[in-house]
C-alpha cells in the first residue's frame, strides 16, 4: 500500500510539471522601436564598444531575448546588448559587448508593457531623438516601447519598408 501511494504521487507530480507554463524565448527576432518602427542593428563591425543603432526593419539585425530577465544577445553570437555608463545613467549609448552573464549592464527584463529595461534598475532602453540610448523609465513613454518582431514573418502595420535611414548616438566611454 506505501508503495501504491508514492507511485500515485509520481504520477502526479509528473503531471503538474507538464502542465506548467514554459517561458517563450524570441530566437532570430527583431527589436522595433513603437516610436518609429525602426529596428536595433548594430553599425560596425562586432566587437566591443561597436555602437547599437536603429535601421529600417529590413535591415535589423536579430537577436535573441527571453520575457522575463536576462541578456539580449546578437543572434548567433556571443555579443549581449549593453547600456554603457554602467547601466545607471539617462543619455547613455547602447552598444555590443562580449556577453557576461549576471553583468548589471547587459541584464535586461522584457516587461509586460513592452519595455525593455535594465533589470533591478530604472533605467529603460528608449528611443531618443538620436537613436537607442536609456533613459529613467517612464509609464506611458512610447520612446520606451518595443515590439518583438519575427525576422522573416509580417511585421506590424506600421513598420516602414525599405527605409535605410540610420541614427546612432555618440558612443561615451563605459
Amino acid at each position: 500500500m506505501h508503495f501504491s501511494t508514492i507511485v500515485a504521487l509520481a504520477i502526479s507530480s509528473i503531471s503538474l510539471v507538464a502542465a506548467s507554463p514554459i517561458e517563450k524565448r524570441y530566437s532570430a527576432a527583431k527589436i522595433q522601436s513603437i516610436r518609429d518602427s525602426l529596428c536595433l542593428a548594430p553599425f560596425s563591425a562586432w566587437q566591443n564598444g561597436t555602437v547599437v543603432g536603429t535601421t529600417g526593419c529590413d535591415n535589423g539585425a536579430t537577436w535573441d531575448i527571453t520575457p522575463g530577465s536576462g541578456s539580449v544577445i546578437l543572434h548567433g553570437t556571443t555579443w549581449a546588448l549593453q547600456a554603457q555608463g554602467g547601466g545607471s545613467t539617462n543619455n547613455a549609448a547602447v552598444v555590443l559587448w562580449k556577453s557576461i552573464p549576471g553583468t548589471f549592464a547587459q541584464t535586461w527584463y522584457l516587461t509586460g508593457d513592452n519595455r525593455i529595461a535594465i533589470t533591478n534598475g530604472v533605467q529603460c532602453l528608449d528611443e531618443g531623438t538620436n537613436g537607442p540610448q536609456t533613459y529613467q523609465c517612464t509609464t506611458g513613454n512610447t520612446n520606451q516601447a518595443w515590439n518583438i518582431i519575427p525576422a522573416n514573418g509580417t511585421p506590424p502595420p506600421n513598420h516602414t519598408v525599405g527605409r535605410v535611414a540610420q541614427r546612432a548616438p555618440e558612443a561615451t566611454a563605459a
